[in-house]
């Protein structure tokens, strides 16, 4: 059970970085593959993005080189593992999406996982 309410909590706190950052930075800087650094920061704060998700919304905005060339304090390895948590609770392919791909995607109103696998198998018998 704590792994669904882990993967439930990640989905609910994560899913503004896959649904509406990527229409915010694409509406104010058009479309593209990654952004800057700077204007993932603004996105990120336009979208009101928290503080806990700010560094997966940053790590799949921008190339690893670009927030290596700011400073970000993101390290390869947390890069990597950040966008791969990203791909796995958003059924994304891989961890190298692009946010013109995450634009594109449409994602459902509710996660996968909430589903009744038990509903319509006749479990109340009488």
């Amino acid at each position: 059970m704590f792994a669904f309410l882990e993967t439930y909590l990640a989905y609910r706190r994560l899913k503004p970085i896959v649904v509406a950052l990527p229409a915010r930075l694409a509406k104010a800087f058009g479309p593209s593959k990654h952004y800057t650094f700077l204007q993932a920061k603004r996105a990120i704060s336009d979208v009101k993005i928290g503080s806990r998700a700010a560094p997966y919304a940053l790590a799949a905005a921008c190339t690893l080189e670009e927030l290596e060339k700011n400073g970000a304090g993101v390290s390869a390895e947390d890069y990597r593992r950040m966008r791969a948590e990203l791909a796995e609770v958003f059924g994304l392919p891989d961890a190298d999406f692009t946010m013109d791909k995450l634009r594109s995607k449409t994602f459902n109103t509710h996660h996968p996982a909430e589903e009744n696998v038990y509903a319509g198998s006749g479990g109340g018998h009488h």
